[in-house]
């Protein structure tokens, strides 16, 4: 969840995107009581918005309950106010230093004032039930978005008067509907009935023409990015997505484009576009996001969170470097401790807190690791929370096959634990962003959260096998292989050294035996060279020699030929 609002909780569960749980009051038999914002981004067009202002006076909704706000996007002159308009209705400039289409829904939604937010294109005109059909969604439940149905109008229409006459006639649909419609999202709501069975993509169906939102869950997901002026709408959409929303599709609340329709409005933006910038804030769709470098993905698709408090160096780089390590690398690491109080406590080589300074000096140069004093809540803005506890170790195939399960049974709780876990909590945990978002709302104080999630969206669970998930601390108990004797030969004597070498060599006798196991392979591989040197430098004396006199050279392979062999 966003830091920067909090939804209000919610009585009805919905599970995963099934809406039909929910029964919202028939238009024209309820009594509306939360105010609604019309937001109107416009920069010029002063007929087209003449058109759309006409069309909201007719709203069945009531009028002191509705406002609409005009968003002016530097148009030259100045948008104005027509006669035939809402009761409350107002244009506010859009502040210098910023433009756009996203720029202006932010800040429209900034300048408001009403409970649920609804937005609407400048060149769109609505028809009477626009905004009661889709306020009557959000008496109903906080969680939901509706997504009214949006149309294409070949012809504009006479002017507001007579449009403001057909809309009160009911005549709007015959003298507009003339069948253009955007075909991706209609195939999108046919092959998920309506949205009730969508998948992590069902978020493409958004579309900002012609959507409303409660404020409360508006502000949880973050708001639209004022600095989109293309794709704002499936970025923002995406975010509602992660954040719980319940898009419903409103069928009933038309509005139309009226003039001939650009390529910008019949499909999403373009594929370079797609790629290039809203890949790096969405990881879904797969598709795009592996055409963006690690370096540029802005929002991970998977949030891991280590709780290191307590847990010694050797612990936690066992447990995270395998998490880095794996083949899923569109991740990133949060490790929750008590860092501020490692930096205040005095220094010294032993103490609670050096384990913790070890572990920020070793990750503080890593761009995927971050610390935190407390674990977050949900991976927002991130599709996945995975919680992993610091004793345990993922194999390097073993986050790759959580995610692809997670989407193959669309389970809002993915567990991967071994056989053998005295405990159902133990092991490692795969939450769905959104499901565990919107649990948080319904849990009561005595029930599990994660109960509560696969009431909601599922759950999964996996038998971790030899090597997808690891006991670390079993390896740490295992105590190291024993010390082979080794009879003490006594002193041996050390070879003579070139002045010019610049070595110092110790004595045989003052050098620790060890197995070659217990060393380390640069620091094995450097004694042997130490110990080779001296019998080297005699054998490359003795040569000389031999070749200075007209002596027979002696082989290598004679033991005889040795000069540390005979003395």
């Amino acid at each position: 969840m966003s830091h920067r609002g909090r939804v209000e909780r919610v009585a009805t569960r919905v599970f995963r995107n099934d809406w039909s749980a929910l029964t919202p009051p028939a238009t024209g038999c309820w009594t509306p009581e939360l105010t609604v914002s019309v937001i109107i981004p416009a920069r010029g067009g002063q007929d087209h918005l003449d058109l759309a202002l006409a069309s909201l006076s007719a709203q069945t909704y009531p009028e002191h309950l509705f406002e609409v706000v005009v968003v002016d996007d530097h148009s030259a002159p100045p948008l104005t106010l027509p006669d035939q308009r809402p009761r409350r209705c107002r244009v506010v400039a859009s502040p210098d230093g910023g433009w756009g289409a996203g720029y202006a829904r932010a800040y429209g939604a900034h300048a408001s004032t009403g409970d649920i937010l609804m937005w609407m294109d400048a060149d769109m005109v609505a028809c009477p039930e626009f905004v009661e059909a889709q306020a009557r969604w959000h008496h109903a439940h906080a969680e939901c978005v509706t997504l009214g149905r949006v149309r294409f109008a070949d012809a504009d229409p006479l002017d507001p008067g007579a449009l403001l006459a057909a809309a009160r006639s009911g005549d709007l649909h015959r003298d507009l509907d003339t069948g253009g419609r955007h075909d991706w999202i209609e195939h999108l709501l046919d092959q998920s009935d309506d949205l009730r069975d969508a998948d992590h993509l069902g978020f493409h169906a958004y579309l900002g023409a012609a959507a409303a939102v409660r404020r409360s869950l508006y502000e949880a997901a973050g708001g639209v990015d004022p600095d989109l002026d293309l794709g704002q709408d499936t970025e923002f959409g995406y975010r509602l997505w992660q954040a719980g929303a319940v898009m419903v599709p409103e069928h009933t609340a038309t509005a139309w484009h009226v003039g001939p329709a650009s390529t910008a409005r019949t499909r999403l933006p373009s594929e370079r576009f797609r790629t290039e910038v809203l890949a790096e804030l969405m990881p879904h769709p797969h598709a795009y996001r592996e055409r963006v470098p690690e370096a540029r993905r802005r929002t991970p698709l998977v949030h891991a969170v280590v709780d290191v408090t307590g847990a010694p160096y050797d612990l936690v780089r066992g447990c995270v470097d395998r998490l880095l390590n794996g083949t899923e690398t569109d991740l990133a690491v949060t490790l929750v401790a008590d860092w501020e109080g490692a930096g205040s406590a005095p220094g010294g080589f032993d103490g609670p807190q050096l384990d913790l300074r070890l572990i920020q000096a070793n990750y503080l140069r890593e761009p995927r690791i971050s610390f935190a004093a407390t674990a977050p809540r949900t991976g927002f803005p991130s599709p996945f929370l995975l919680q992993v506890p610091v004793a345990w170790g993922l194999g390097e195939l073993a986050l790759s096959r959580l995610l692809a399960s997670a989407e193959r049974a669309r389970a809002g709780l993915t567990e991967l634990f071994l056989a053998a876990s005295p405990t159902r909590d133990a092991g490692v945990r795969l939450w769905r962003t959104r499901a565990l978002a919107r649990a948080m709302r319904v849990c009561d104080d005595e029930e599990d959260l994660a109960d509560v999630v696969a009431v909601l969206h599922g759950r999964y669970r996996i038998h971790g096998g030899e090597g997808t998930l690891t006991d670390l601390t079993l390896h740490r108990s295992v105590p190291p292989p024993p010390r082979a004797a080794v009879e003490c030969p006594g002193p041996v004597p050390v070879a003579p050294v070139h002045a010019h070498g610049g070595d110092t060599e110790t004595e045989g006798g003052e050098e620790r035996e060890e197995s070659e196991g217990e060393e380390e392979p640069r620091r094995r591989w450097w004694r042997r060279r130490r110990r080779r040197r001296p019998r080297a430098r005699l054998r490359s004396l003795w040569y000389r020699a031999c070749r200075a006199c007209g002596r027979e050279m002696p082989d290598e392979d004679d033991p005889g030929g040795d000069p540390a062999a005979t003395g």
